[in-house]
């Protein structure tokens, strides 16, 4: 891991060079303040006013309020001015758009939550992909996979909410995310260049930021854009109390002469969870008459030295880790002490975690995208792959002597490192034909294909063990490995959609819709249990306690969309949508016979899927007043849920019988005067069980319960002020505030908690002058400890806690230059 680390980084020292270069080759005249690539004027914007994003979301170019769905945009320039540079701050700027992860380590999977569709336990963040797919689809360019993306560079974000079958794929049952960027551009040379440095409050030291992105026309229709950067936060997270570890990872023995009774060495250590990313992303643009060609490849590198989690307030003695927490064990807890040397209250911002927690994950993504105009229609292929490769750490030590540990006899050090390893790779095939948009019958017809394969193997041992049972004179299997999941998935999915539209009137269209997929899983999960042996294994013999459960699922399924629309004069548009979608089923191979036998009701899990109504109204008031205002009623079908087993906790998908989530999301954006414009969001969701989820007698949800993770309000509020100073100087002042309410963050009661609401400010302020933008900013100014997921005591020791934070309050400097 050392080796490839230092690699990684030669290759992002070796990116930012040439970035540099090529800025500083730049000419030094002509500059023009950068407000992102042209877009398509709104005919309908009156001259002056506020003139809405122009979008791709329904395969052609029109207006967010033009498109009569539940869509929110934001440009790359707000984003800039914002400094929106990850999705936790994107969420903050969506109605109803919700998310639950923290840092870099959470980019493993998608955490977003559209319209309350989630019954999974937020205390786990996105670090590693579950064996469901995500109800939320993400389009990084036209590349349908979730990476954590650091947002710059950015045309702009499409969020649409609802299933977006019939155009994006059957999986996206709550809604999907684009990322799109800027394109090449081959009428001139372009350079821009950003950065920022600042200081994070309850860090050891400071947060700095680089990224460029350079353009250069090649011929008069073919350009090059290449992008990249790195980024670096500083940890604010302290460790009072490590172990010390030998070199081959057991704990150092306080007492050497009795390792039966000898507690851990403590060690403390500061600023636990540094955290970097690097990037670099290029792009070859052909355009010649009806040929359009677009070429991309993106690799990007994270690295994380621990999560962004504190164990705050911890918790009374004694807890799990004494004779007395520990009921069962036999022999009894070894030494009581345990609890005066290893602290079990923490202050903010202080983890319980006893070792170091890294993660490294690399992604690779590319893409062809090549169409022609015909004139009635464009055909247009898009080919594209990706592979995300993860490693991680995490310290399980607390879950385990909670709920394992009276099967480890006693044992004082106990210290289980889990080691995770991750690999997805994917290849998509889409084509699809689009007609010109100037007759009254238009239609989007196409073809999908994918193929992705996954590799996951998750590792617990539990260090020193053996050697404990060899000084206990107590049978042992001679190995410190405690528990081996292995899943391997491969998953083809064929399909065909189409969407046909008849525009009744100029005002009045009706859109219908279908998807038939064909799809194909096979699924292969494997537990192991070497350090129980063959009592725990499936057949009673085998050494290494394996147990395995493997299903191919074939289905075959039409999903439809109808959509109506009205338009009111030129400034108001109604709606109306009806859609579906659906998500594959799959195993979770789990054990039916041994030690830890589970009912075999857990074995598999089916389909779900969702039909979702909607009615919206979206317009503009004059020239200085733009809304957009939807309301959604979602009945969820057999709705997947991932639990832990009662016997082993094993990690297993399951299906409840129907949940349901009904609500509002409203947008605004005011034209005060000239100089100032004030924009605001609001979201209400009341998502909840409309059946319980009852597997093997085993209760993970009642009828009524709240679907975790998803707050009833969400709201924003931002406002904008650009004053003209003398000298060709304007003055850029930016303040925001985001609201949300309290979550529930589990359907089991045991592991729930019920986290409060919380509001994060910013502000920025600063001067501009057509080549550049200086501003001093400041995020969570109230430096608000927002606390988006937890783990219940009933669950795992105070010192496995883990609260998963948003950053403290971060103040800096942030620049922009522009060459245009």
């Amino acid at each position: 891991m050392m080796l490839d680390h230092k690699r990684h980084l030669m290759v992002r020292a070796s990116a930012l060079a040439l970035l540099g270069s090529i800025t500083m080759l730049a000419p030094s005249q002509s500059w023009a303040q950068d407000a992102g690539p042209a877009a398509p004027e709104d005919a309908d914007a009156p001259a002056g006013g506020l003139g809405d994003i122009v979008v791709t979301a329904s395969r052609r170019e029109a207006t967010t309020l033009s498109t009569p769905i539940n869509i929110s945009a934001i440009g790359g320039d707000e984003l800039s001015k914002r400094g929106v540079t990850n999705f936790q701050d994107l969420s903050r700027a969506v109605a109803g758009l919700v998310y639950n992860s923290a840092s870099i380590r959470d980019g493993g999977a998608s955490s977003f939550i559209i319209h309350g569709l989630n019954l999974d336990g937020v205390s786990t963040g996105g670090e590693r992909p579950q064996a469901t797919v995500a109800p939320v689809s993400v389009y990084i360019g036209e590349t349908p996979a979730f990476v954590n993306i650091h947002l710059a560079d950015i045309s702009r974000i499409e969020v649409l909410r609802g299933p977006q079958a019939t155009l994006y794929g059957n999986a996206s049952i709550a809604g999907t995310l684009r990322v799109l960027f800027n394109e090449p551009d081959p009428t001139k040379v372009t350079v821009d260049a950003s950065g920022n440095v600042g200081a994070t409050a309850h860090a050891g030291g400071q947060n700095y930021s680089f990224d460029s992105a350079v353009n250069l026309p090649i011929t008069s229709n073919l350009a090059v854009r290449v992008a990249g950067g790195y980024t670096f936060d500083h940890g604010f997270i302290d460790a009072p109390a490590f172990y010390a570890l030998e070199s081959d990872g057991k704990p150092v023995l306080a007492d050497p002469s009795d390792p039966i009774h000898s507690l851990p060495v403590p060690k403390s250590r500061k600023n636990v969870n540094d955290s970097e990313l690097s990037y670099v992303r290029g792009m070859l643009k052909f355009e010649e008459g009806p040929v359009r060609l677009l070429a991309t490849y993106q690799h990007q590198y994270e690295h994380s030295d621990g999560p962004d989690q504190d164990s705050y307030p911890g918790g009374p003695a004694p807890t799990a880790f004494s004779s007395v927490g520990d009921v069962g064990a036999v022999p009894a807890f070894q030494n009581d002490n345990f609890d005066n040397v290893f602290p079990h209250e923490f202050d903010e911002y202080e983890t319980g975690a006893f070792i170091e927690q890294p993660l490294t994950r690399k992604v690779d993504l590319g893409s062809l995208e090549a169409s022609y105009d015909f004139g009635f229609a464009t055909l247009t292929s898009v080919t594209s792959a990706y592979e995300t490769d993860s490693s991680a750490v995490n310290d399980s030590t607390a879950g385990y002597q909670k709920t394992l540990g009276y099967f480890y006899a006693g044992y004082p050090r106990i210290l289980v490192p889990s080691t995770r390893d991750y690999n997805e790779k994917a290849f998509i095939q889409e084509v699809r034909l689009v007609s010109a948009s100037d007759t009254p019958l238009t239609y989007s017809l196409g073809g999908f294909y994918m193929n992705q394969r996954s590799h996951l193997t998750s590792t617990d041992y539990n260090m020193g063990y053996d050697d404990y049972l060899t000084a206990l004179g107590a049978f042992h299997t001679g190995t410190d490995v405690g528990y081996i999941y292995e899943r391997q998935m491969r998953f083809t999915d064929l399909a065909a959609f189409g969407e046909l539209t008849y525009h009744v009137t100029s005002a009045w269209q009706v859109t219908g819709g279908a998807r038939v997929f064909r799809q194909k899983l096979d699924i292969t999960a494997i537990n192991a249990l070497p350090i129980c042996g063959s009592a725990c294994s499936q057949d009673g013999l085998d050494p290494f306690g394996v147990t395995s459960a493997t299903d191919r699922q074939k289905k075959t399924k039409v999903l439809f969309k109808v959509n109506t629309s009205y338009e009111f004069g030129n400034q108001m548009l109604a709606y109306f949508t009806f859609s579906q979608g659906v998500r594959r089923g799959g195993a979770s191979g789990i054990p039916t016979t041994g030690t830890f036998a589970e009912d075999p009701a857990f074995q598999f899990y089916n389909p779900d899927s969702v039909d979702n109504y909607e009615v919206g109204l979206k317009g503009r008031v004059g020239r200085q007043f733009e809304f957009t205002a939807a309301a959604y009623w979602v009945d969820w079908k057999n709705p997947q849920v991932n639990v832990s087993t009662p016997n082993g906790g094993f990690p297993a998908g399951v299906n409840g019988s129907t949940a349901r989530s009904l609500g509002v999301d409203l947008e605004a954006h005011l034209l005060v005067t000239e100089e100032l414009s004030l924009n605001a969001t609001y979201g209400f969701n009341n998502s909840k069980l409309t059946g319980p989820i009852v597997v093997g007698g085993r209760d993970y949800g009642g009828d009524g319960a709240k679907l975790p993770g998803t707050p009833h309000h969400t709201a924003s509020v931002s406002a904008n002020y650009d004053k003209p100073l003398a000298s060709g100087l304007i003055l850029n002042a930016q303040a925001n505030v985001s609201y949300r309410s309290g979550i529930s963050t589990s359907l089991t009661p045991r592991s729930n908690v019920d986290l409060p609401g919380f509001a994060i400010v910013g502000a920025s302020i600063g001067i501009s002058k057509e080549a550049w933008r200086l501003s001093l900013y400041g995020d969570n100014l109230a430096d608000v400890r927002g606390v988006l997921s937890a783990q219940s005591l009933q669950s795992t020791d105070v010192r496995g806690i883990n609260n998963r934070l948003s950053r403290p309050r971060t103040i800096g400097l942030r620049f922009n230059v522009f060459y245009r």
